[in-house]
Formats: C-alpha cells, sequence, structure tokens
C-alpha cells in the first residue's frame, strides 16, 4: 500500500498542506500499520499521536518511529480500538486509511466509527472527511470473454480440471477486483452513497439504495456492473460536499479547499483497483441505445464469513422501455 502513491500522496498532501490543523494537537492513527500515517502527523507539528493497531506489525510500526526520532510524539498501542486503553480521554483528530475492495469491505470503518464516538473530541476532525460510492455499467464483451474463457481447465497435461472453473475469480457470485478503462464505461457514475465520516453510523453500512444511469452511447452488451469509491479530506469538520455529488478527479479544479482522489477509470489505478460484477450469460441483453435509462437498486450486506470481513452485493436492473432487466448477488470474500 505505501507503494500506491495515490493512496499516500493524498494523506501526506493534506496532512502537510494543513499543518495550522495538526500543530500542538493530538491525533489517534487507527489501524496504523508501519505508522506512515502517524509520522506525516508528527512532521505536522502534532504534539501527541496515539498509533494503535491489533497486529504484528506494530511491532516494525515502534522501531520506524523509533529510528526517525519520533517517539518523543508517537506512541504505538497493540489491540483493537474497541479494547485498548488509551492514554488520553479525547482526540483533536482521527487519521485513518479504512478503505476496502468496493469500500467496505474489510469493514474496518466500524472500528473508526467506534473511536470517532468514543475519542474524538466535539468538534473533532475526521481524515479522510468523505467518501462517496460509485456505480456504473460495464461493457466489454472482449473483457468477459476472456475472463470466462475456461478451455485451460479442459486439458492440463493430459488431466481434466474443469473441476477449478467453479473457483475462478469471474464466476457468477464473485467480485473481481482490477482497473477498467475508461472505454469500458459507457456511461456517467451514478452515486449511490454519500458518507460523511462526522455523522454516519454503522447501521448506515448496511443498505439499499435506488441508482439511475443514463448511457452515453450505444452498447453491444451490458456486461456486468462496476463499483469504486471517491475519497475527500475536507480541512473544515463541518465540511459538506456539494449537493449532488462531485467526482474526486474534478475537485481540483471546483475551487474548494482540500484533496481528493477516486480509484475509477477517471484517475489512475490504486491497490483497490475497481469492482467488478459480471452478469449471467443469460441476463446480457445484446444491444442498448444512447440515452437509454438504466435504474434499479445497490445492496450492500455484511457477510459473517472471513471474520465478518466479506461482503455482499447484490444489485437489480430494469432498463426503462425496454424488457431488459434483472437481479444478482456477487460476494467479496
Amino acid at each position: 500500500m505505501l507503494k500506491d502513491t495515490v493512496r499516500t500522496d493524498a494523506y501526506r498532501d493534506f496532512i502537510y498542506g494543513n499543518k495550522h490543523l495538526f500543530k500542538n494537537k493530538t491525533v489517534l492513527d487507527v489501524g496504523c500499520g508501519t505508522g506512515i500515517l502517524s509520522m506525516f502527523c508528527a512532521r505536522a507539528g502534532a504534539a501527541k499521536v496515539i498509533a494503535v493497531d491489533n497486529s504484528d506489525i506494530v511491532i516494525k510500526a515502534r522501531e520506524i518511529v523509533y529510528a526517525n526520532k519520533l517517539d518523543s510524539v508517537i506512541t504505538v498501542v497493540r489491540g483493537k480500538i474497541e479494547e485498548v486503553t488509551l492514554p488520553v480521554q479525547q482526540v483533536d483528530i482521527i487519521v485513518s486509511e479504512w478503505m476496502g475492495y468496493c469500500l467496505l469491505y474489510e469493514a474496518m470503518l466500524d472500528s473508526v466509527l467506534y473511536a470517532r464516538d468514543h475519542y474524538l473530541a466535539p468538534g473533532g476532525l475526521m481524515v479522510p472527511s468523505h467518501c462517496t460510492l460509485r456505480l456504473a455499467p460495464l461493457s466489454d464483451p472482449d473483457f468477459v470473454l476472456d475472463k470466462r474463457d475456461t478451455s485451460f481447465w479442459e486439458d492440463v497435461y493430459g488431466f481434466d480440471m474443469s473441476a477449478m472453473t467453479e473457483s475462478e475469480e469471474y464466476n457468477d457470485t464473485n467480485i473481481g477486483v482490477e482497473w477498467m478503462p475508461p472505454e469500458s464505461v459507457p456511461a456517467e457514475s451514478a452515486i449511490f452513497l454519500d458518507l460523511p465520516l462526522a455523522t454516519i453510523t454503522p447501521e448506515d453500512l448496511q443498505f439499499t439504495k435506488p441508482f439511475a444511469i443514463e448511457l452515453s452511447k450505444g452498447i453491444e452488451s451490458l456486461d456486468g456492473w462496476l463499483i469504486w469509491f471517491d475519497t475527500f479530506f475536507l480541512p473544515n469538520a463541518g465540511g459538506t460536499l456539494p449537493e449532488g455529488g462531485v467526482k474526486a478527479e474534478d475537485w481540483a479544479n471546483s475551487g474548494r479547499d482540500g484533496i481528493a482522489f477516486t480509484t475509477g477509470p477517471g484517475g489512475q489505478d490504486t491497490h483497490w483497483h475497481i469492482g467488478i460484477m459480471l452478469m449471467k450469460e443469460q441476463d446480457r441483453p445484446k444491444a442498448l441505445s444512447k440515452g437509454q435509462v438504466i435504474a434499479g437498486s445497490v445492496g450492500y450486506k455484511k457477510l459473517e464469513s472471513n471474520g465478518g470481513r466479506a461482503l455482499e452485493v447484490s444489485i437489480r436492473w430494469d432498463a426503462e422501455g425496454t424488457s431488459v432487466q434483472g437481479e444478482q448477488v456477487w460476494a467479496c470474500k
């Protein structure tokens, strides 16, 4: 993740570009990993940084903090944020890189919201401050053909291994994760969930939300759906995004303060890539026209598998004025 410059540069640029917000403040880093975000905050002038993680990485984090002579500012604590005892009762800022595939895979946001509700002082700042989830149709028959080609398994050194096709990444139930080029996206994406980190609740993270998308060009087939997220760093704790939303890639030209990045096809690839949900073959319509509106709903549900980290996504769609419709469920495990 440290090699993901889109991700790491965004945090660095926001923290270093707003040193007045961090100067002499107490900061909590939830899920600190190697401690890079904690060290950004310390270098920006924070008086105290508490870095919390529940894995063996804290051993390395302590070594790294000491090697960079920041141990007088940064305290590394091992454990779950819900269970540890912090050396302070309140913090001024919470910083965390909690985002997962399709944003909510891994369910780490729940821990960040716990930290917010138990430790963040009134008027405190969440870094990042907002995320938006976006949905777009996928139309790329060559991509589907390549991902659905299972002929390799029919003869592997003379053996029939076709049973392996059931566990292939791009079957009808798995969410694939990789980057897609803009030309595979035949419509403007639609925001189906806005997450203001200052106010959103854990209950808000399981939902069914409507969407409507208008095709910007005619397509040979509707092959699936793409989900990605935009992340925003606003310097004002009470800041809001423009009504109706804004693309992260347009944020720099919006005249507003802050930093933003996208994991979608409008920006550079990131380690999160894009969530790809291919349709069942029988649900792939053969053609839709420019201007055609596809409407429906997107549902997110947490699964108990993989230690409660797994995510189920359901999409229902209906191309208005046609018989094209469908409903399907995928999982990111």
